[in-house]
């Protein structure tokens, strides 16, 4: 009976973007100790590496893809067999006033995390719908429901990928697939230190900073219950109501700027 429960457990799957670090590797280390397989999915080599030592999990593969390249979302697609659980986190912290961004890079930031999330979500969605169940886990941000100037590019993925979510909720709602969407604010991880915003780790308060571990926890818990949308931390979902009003503005201009 004990080992027909462990193979139970071992059946479930999940596939988890942007693994490494932050909330994906919480994301994985959550579920590892819970048994599942993993599909771990990340883009850099050297953190992919890291990741798999530190995790020290044998029903895990790890996978070096670039997420904001078509191609790499369509192999995943073919080749990995459809997931009990996708989490969509891949991601980068970007800051740039009008103009600053190339074309190039504007292209490719949309694809990495909104287009690439949805062909990657609709990549697997059928065969979803016929096995008969299966949960997505889309990591988006607060920024998606709040101005955030200079920083605008990131807030309109961000709400982009937000709607997709919450509207493919509702609509798969009857085929026994859950969506949903987590909108985390500032989160202690080292992304905005690779995105060249490490100011904002001494500019923004202490209490205004959440773990990736507190952000799984709640946003696992809002995924088996089948909720569309959570916001983890208290203080978030204090002053979500709050984030659209120009002191909420005023407020971020001033802990955002370098000097």
């Amino acid at each position: 009976m004990i080992e027909v429960i462990i193979r139970l457990f071992m059946s479930h799957k999940a596939l988890i973007t942007g693994s490494s670090t932050g909330i994906g590797y919480q994301y994985a280390k959550y579920l590892a100790l819970k048994g599942w397989k993993l599909e771990l999915i990340s883009q850099n080599e050297e953190r992919s590496i890291k990741s798999k030592e530190n995790l020290s999990y044998e029903n895990a593969n790890f996978h070096t893809y670039d997420l904001g390249k078509k191609e790499s979302i369509q192999f995943i697609v073919e080749n990995i067999d459809v997931p009990d659980l996708i989490v969509a986190n891949a991601g980068i912290a970007i800051n740039g006033a009008i103009g600053e961004l190339s074309l190039e890079d504007k292209d490719y930031y949309y694809y990495l995390m909104c287009g690439g999330v949805i062909d990657l979500i609709e990549g697997f969605v059928p065969r979803m719908i016929e096995k008969g169940s299966g949960r997505i886990v889309i990591i988006s941000s607060i920024g998606a429901t709040t101005p955030m100037p200079k920083s605008s590019l990131y807030s309109s993925i961000k709400a982009g990928i937000y709607a997709y979510g919450k509207s493919i909720s509702t609509e798969l709602r009857n085929n026994n697939i859950s969506v949903t969407v987590s909108l985390p604010g500032y989160v202690r991880t080292n992304a905005h230190e690779r995105s060249g915003l490490s100011h904002l780790i001494k500019k923004v308060p202490q209490w205004m900073w959440i773990n990736p571990e507190q952000v799984v926890l709640e946003t696992e818990k809002a995924s088996l219950k089948g909720k569309s949308e959570i916001i983890p931390g208290f203080v978030y979902k204090i002053v979500k109501p709050l984030l659209g009003f120009k002191i909420a503005t005023n407020i971020w201009n001033k802990l955002t700027k370098k000097n």
